[in-house]
């Protein structure tokens, strides 16, 4: 992924509370530096082209996260053109669909959790 297409957003860091934690997950920079513009584009609510190909980054480094496919849903829905899902239910608004791209990442979808058939965020997307 390409991170200067981000250069307008602030990056915003996981929070894990105010103790330090007994043991911290060493996550690599790629990871941290992914999640971190995340959270900024998921606080902004921001469904762009660009925040979908943040959420393709980061689940290569995590296939199993539940708010990265919901969010992922949210953008595919609105880059679409089948309305702009406010109401978060992925039914969209009932307008044209792009089923090539929705084609397309279920293919991609299937490419990433080919090999573990018990990823059931993945299977939910």
């Amino acid at each position: 992924m390409d991170f200067a297409t981000l250069s307008d957003v602030t990056p915003l860091p996981q929070n894990d509370g105010p103790v330090t934690p007994v043991c911290s997950i060493a996550y690599t920079s790629t990871f941290i530096k992914s999640f971190d513009y995340l959270r900024a584009l998921l606080k902004a609510d921001e469904r762009s082209e660009r925040a979908f190909d943040l959420t393709t980054q980061c689940l290569k480094l995590n296939p199993a996260n539940y708010t990265v496919w919901h969010f992922r849903r949210r953008c595919l829905i609105a880059l679409s053109g089948d309305g702009d899902g406010d109401d978060g239910s992925g039914c969209g608004g009932g307008g044209t669909i792009d089923v090539d791209r929705i084609e397309k990442d279920l293919e991609w979808t299937d490419n990433l959790g080919g090999t573990n058939p018990k990823n059931y965020q993945l299977w939910y997307h």
